[in-house]
């Protein structure tokens, strides 16, 4: 009795090979550890201004303490750090792939991270900048109310009211122009972090290959 063996077709893989699909994709894996860092940097480096910010041109009730101001408001805006960074990153990987080695697209990818973290920066450096300014036109208020108190005639009413709008322009002006250098400050430095880490990571932005790190 003979047993009739169908011949192997194309489709079989064959002994002791993977089959392609299941074959892991160099760079598919979102590098995870590369967004953490990114974040961290970003979050503490960009609270870092804001608190130098605060401490120059900013409401005397936020002066004191600025290591734990910048050490708490860093740390409560470390998330969405993460969040920005970790959209860059997804929109790189869908426009340009996922395989952020060629200079090219390690160029485009670190610019939105850059982009992603400088427009979270910029805008936790507008609400301080805001609440420094509402902070500091009560105070104003405050002031003028106070050197007011007794004057019955108009005419020093009218000056004191003069003198308070001048001054809270003044104070409106310092602030715009604080948070508008802050911001350049921010970019400049989220930029140099993101290309040193790129520079650290030997110029690539993906999940470097098992078999070139233990060639390495």
């Amino acid at each position: 009795m003979t047993i009739l063996q169908g011949k192997p077709t194309a489709t079989d893989p064959s002994p002791g090979r993977v089959p392609n699909a299941r074959r892991p994709v160099p760079g598919a894996r979102m590098p995870w550890g590369t967004v953490v860092v990114l974040s961290v940097l970003m979050a503490y480096a960009d609270g870092f201004v804001v608190t130098s910010v605060q401490g120059a041109v900013g409401a005397i009730e936020r002066t004191t303490s600025p290591f734990a101001t910048w050490l708490r408001t860093s740390t409560l805006l470390l998330p969405v750090f993460f969040l920005a960074v970790l959209g860059a990153f997804a929109l790189a990987r869908r426009r340009l792939g996922p395989a952020l080695h060629r200079p090219r697209t390690v160029l485009a990818a670190a610019l939105l991270v850059i982009a992603a973290g400088s427009l979270v920066g910029t805008a936790e450096i507008a609400v301080s900048a805001a609440y420094d300014y509402h902070l500091q036109s009560a105070a104003l208020q405050a002031g003028a109310a106070f050197h007011d108190h007794g004057h019955d005639h108009g005419a020093a009413h009218g000056a004191e009211a003069c003198a308070f709008c001048a001054d809270q322009a003044q104070t409106r002006a310092v602030d715009e122009r604080a948070a508008r250098y802050a911001g350049r400050v921010v970019l400049g430095a989220n930029a140099v972090l993101v290309l040193l880490v790129v520079g650290l990571r030997g110029g690539r932005l993906d999940v470097v290959p098992r078999t070139r790190r233990a060639g390495s």
